[in-house]
């Protein structure tokens, strides 16, 4: 049996935050959590830290130059290991659109990854069942409907590791498909699409429960012309369906470009940080130096201000998951303990994870971002064991 403590000055828990606190570590889960207490000897402290359960990232493509469809398991391994070492401590990792063959041999190669204990606990199949009204950086020549036979295959290669699937709702065959994912044990979710609330709610009748990126390659309210009507008609579109529909969860990218900190905020006011999770949407180039590389059939450019263009337009994003959360407490003045709990309880509830990560109780994986007073990385620990430096 492996038994450790660590002894730290605050920790942020779902309830509050606590300080001098001492966590006990048997067998990589958490045994033991006390607050106001002094530590003790053998202790690993931590003096001036801030104790925060691992990260959990429900849209990660890659990262130092890796990309989870790449079938080499060293640079899927590269990727993981740079998200792992800031924080991330549980990640989806994130195929987008490309061929069916394609995406069979990478979604065969990733369930090789997949572990429930992390830190790549499961797939997110971002497309290829996309608008291509709404492609953003995905490659428009390789969308498609979600025929049964694509379905099938999709899943056959994936398994019980698809944990999530975003595709276009209003697509032919979409709503067919929605129950084919869910009863695979994936949560199906709405993204990079034109869907009506018509045709979300339709959906959600199906099973559909998430919104991927919300208020990115998706519309807003608006009021478009109805010729039948014949006036400009109030379409609550792809973001107003989500706040005002109880039943739809969702994600932002939290990198400050993606969306107006200001609008997160009136967002999860409106919704409730319970059903808001930030995201990296990281692509391959996330910690790369500046420059031009070839991600996802794309030519991108990352520019020397942290974020990376294709086209024209912001083609993901190229920051580890803990920069989020500290982007969430800087700019858009959430409490540490909302931004975390967005970036943690949130997303690990949402893809049913929620009994064992996300959390400072005992019970749960031992899985630890201990933060500095800037929020940046002071150590990361995953089942208990202290990982190495970014």
């Amino acid at each position: 049996m492996s038994e450790s403590a660590l002894w730290v000055a605050r920790a942020v828990t779902l309830e509050r935050i606590i300080e001098r606190v001492r966590l006990r570590i048997s067998d990589g889960h958490i045994a033991e959590v006390t607050s106001g207490v002094a530590p003790e000897a053998g202790d690993t402290r931590y003096e001036d830290a801030t104790l925060l359960p691992g990260l959990v990232d429900l849209q990660v493509n890659g990262g130092d130059g890796a990309a989870y469809d790449d079938p080499d398991r060293s640079a899927r391994e590269r990727a993981t290991r740079f998200h792992l070492r800031r924080g991330t401590t549980s990640l989806l990792a994130t195929l987008t659109s490309a061929p069916i063959e394609r995406l069979e041999r990478a979604l065969a190669c990733l369930a090789s990854d997949v572990d429930a204990a992390g830190p790549v606990v499961g797939i997110h199949l971002e497309g290829p069942f996309l608008s291509e009204e709404k492609c953003g950086a995905h490659a428009l020549e390789h969308l498609c409907d979600p025929t049964p036979e694509r379905v099938k295959r999709l899943i056959g290669s994936a398994g019980a590791c698809l944990r999530m699937v975003t595709l276009a709702p209003e697509r032919t065959g979409a709503l067919d498909a929605i129950p084919r994912f869910c009863a695979a044990g994936a949560v199906v979710s709405a993204g990079h699409s034109c869907a009506t609330l018509a045709q979300l709610r339709a959906a959600m009748d199906r099973g559909l429960s998430f919104m991927t990126h919300v208020g990115n390659a998706s519309d807003w309210p608006s009021r478009p012309p109805d010729k039948e009507l014949g006036y400009r008609r109030s379409e609550p579109g792809m973001v107003g369906s989500f706040m005002c529909d109880r039943r739809l969860s969702g994600s932002i990218i939290m990198d400050g470009r993606h969306m107006h900190p200001a609008l997160v905020r009136a967002l999860a006011q409106l919704r409730g940080v319970e059903f808001l999770a930030l995201v990296s949407d990281a692509t391959p180039a996330a910690g790369l130096e500046p420059g031009r590389y070839r991600m996802g059939g794309l030519d991108a450019e990352v520019h020397a201000g942290g974020y990376a263009t294709a086209d024209g337009g912001l083609a993901g994003s190229v920051i580890p998951l803990v920069a989020a959360v500290r982007e969430a407490v800087h700019s858009a003045e959430f409490s540490l303990q909302d931004a975390a709990r967005m970036a943690t309880a949130t997303p690990a509830r949402l893809i049913g994870l929620g009994n064992r990560k996300g959390q400072l109780a005992a019970g749960f994986d031992a899985d630890l971002l201990l933060l500095d007073l800037d929020l940046h990385p002071k150590a990361v620990y995953r089942a208990g064991i202290l990982q190495p430096p970014p």
